[in-house]
């Protein structure tokens, strides 16, 4: 009577340490960070043009340099992942990027501004690989399929409400946006905060002496072939992406004439599908581990982004701002779906995946930017980054070849 009492009826100090199921941090915490990031590095093309006097290639030069940020963290403070607890993680990415956006509203010139916006890329590593990581430690197939659709929503629906936010503000002050985003960033960091004092313990990593466990739930061995060409394609197909988010919205204001709100309208767009895209990806598996959705979505990006340079139309943009978005989160979700299927390292893989974005992110704003400096030209851009985006489909091939042969398809 005593035991069945004490069952239905546990302790007062049991009640006190409830635990929040990491899901319940991490959708959230990425919904608001991808609201914040998106809408800072949106909002930035237009400060640093009134504040600095930055042309296109300054612009998207300035908000690259945080990919490039991010990206060579990813690489140097990998390792430190595996031994830091997660929540502990996304706290020093959070308040990283904080104080790195106070300090560019202090800025004074705009290679200052250059240097704070690193911080934030460096920070933005502590936070976003180790993310996906830890939602996903010990699931495969379809549950892993699933939970990668809610984590993609999440942070995805985040990026949709951004454009729309930051076009809105930049049009009556280039700062707002950016003093928006503090706020976003100070609640993003409580939340994180008390929440993760409470979290899920994450389960210890298997000894290689319990071997039969690992190989049960991810061998590591058994990562499939086709990460490759997803990975690589990944880094193409984020050079539109880079192009849309860091040079266009300028060169769009110089050539087209459009509002920075109706701009951000137009990205607004990208976002919702690609949202809308990538969460439909989660609950389907007729595209896993097939080479042939690979080039077909590879090669429907790269023509889309050469269209860019002859549409003028917003309903013409519009459509394309659609497809983009679609193809962006086909190229994304597989990228994440294969890289870590498979692997008992899903944090190392996922700063892979983020690393890719972030080189393609850097090459196609930088690269475009430029290119539109040299040549004011709106078509030259886009059928650069088209050409490159393209090269994807070449890999895709040579990849599909390889597996053919070596009986992986």
């Amino acid at each position: 009577m005593t035991a069945e009492h004490n069952q239905n009826n546990p302790p007062p100090a049991h009640k006190k340490h409830m635990r929040f199921h990491k899901a319940a941090i991490v959708c959230p915490s990425c919904f608001v960070m991808g609201i914040t990031t998106s809408s800072l590095n949106f909002a930035l093309v237009f400060y640093s043009h009134d504040k600095f006097g930055a042309n296109a290639f300054q612009a998207s030069l300035l908000c690259s340099l945080y990919s490039l940020a991010y990206l060579i963290s990813c690489m140097v403070v990998g390792k430190f992942f595996q031994n830091l607890p997660p929540y502990k993680s996304l706290l020093i990415g959070i308040s990283g990027l904080l104080i790195g956006m106070i300090l560019l509203l202090m800025a004074p010139t705009l290679k200052f501004a250059y240097v704070t916006h690193l911080l934030n890329g460096c920070s933005m590593a502590f936070y976003w690989p180790m993310l996906m990581g830890w939602l996903s430690i010990g699931m495969e197939g379809k549950q892993l399929s699933r939970v990668a659709s809610i984590f993609n929503f999440s942070w995805s629906t985040g990026t949709i409400i951004a454009p729309f936010l930051a076009g809105l503000l930049s049009d009556i002050n280039a700062a707002y946006p950016i003093y928006a985003c503090i706020a976003f960033c100070t609640i993003n960091l409580i939340y994180v905060a008390i929440a993760g004092a409470h979290a899920d313990e994450v389960p210890p990593k298997p000894k290689p002496s319990n071997s039969t466990t690992v190989a049960t739930t991810a061998p590591a061995s058994r990562s499939p072939l086709i990460r490759f060409p997803s990975w690589i394609g990944v880094l193409f197909a984020w050079l539109p992406v880079g192009f849309l988010l860091y040079a266009y919205p300028l060169v769009a204001e110089k050539t087209l004439g459009f509002s920075r709100h109706h701009v951000g309208n137009l990205l607004l767009v990208r976002a919702l599908l690609t949202t809308l895209a990538m969460s439909a990806m989660g609950f389907f598996q007729f595209w896993q581990f097939k080479y042939w959705q690979l080039v077909a979505g590879h090669a429907i990006l790269a023509l889309t982004t050469l269209l860019f340079g002859f549409a003028k139309e917003t309903a013409a943009i519009l459509v394309l701002m659609a497809v983009t978005g679609i193809f962006n989160a086909h190229a994304y979700t597989n990228s994440m779906f294969h890289g870590i299927s498979g692997s008992t390292n899903r944090t190392s893989r996922m700063a892979v995946h983020e690393t890719l974005l972030s080189v393609g992110t850097v090459l196609g704003g930088a690269l475009s930017g430029h290119i539109f400096v040299k040549t004011d030209s709106l078509r030259s851009c886009a059928m650069a980054i088209a050409i490159l985006t393209s090269t994807a489909i070449i890999v895709d091939i040579a990849f599909w070849i390889v597996a053919k042969r070596t009986n992986q398809v």
